[in-house]
């Protein structure tokens, strides 16, 4: 959506994983955090993103941000070719761009715990 900050959605919200009872993982990153941002003075919103406990896929990537647009393309391909999130998390993007900003997100994936190994598990 081209408002101002840019709204980007691909794949599943976290809600509606939940709802399919699909063992998730949430990483939230805001704009502050992404060097690109801070450069350019466009530091509202921020960067999420859903991954499969099980696989380590990403199902949903939202971004409310500059450049969301072109950073949801990069997510977009990396779920089509069904990677998992560390293939984009190490992957080494351009520098200074909004997608940069992806591997600190996905830095930021929270460990397994009990309980998203058991849930994992079903």
């Amino acid at each position: 959506m081209f408002i101002d900050p840019e709204l980007g959605r691909v794949g599943l919200s976290e809600a509606e994983a939940k709802r399919r009872g699909i063992a998730i993982r949430v990483a939230r990153l805001p704009m502050n955090s992404v060097l690109r941002a801070r450069t350019i003075g466009e530091t509202r919103g921020f960067m999420k993103a859903i991954i499969n406990a099980r696989s380590d896929r990403i199902l949903g990537f939202t971004m409310l941000g500059s450049g969301a647009g072109e950073v949801i393309a990069t997510v977009q391909s990396s779920m089509l070719a069904g990677l998992a999130y560390t293939g984009l998390r190490d992957a080494v993007l351009t520098h200074p761009t909004m997608a940069e900003g992806l591997g600190v997100l996905l830095a930021g994936v929270p460990a397994m715990t009990e309980t998203t190994r058991a849930d994992a598990a079903r």
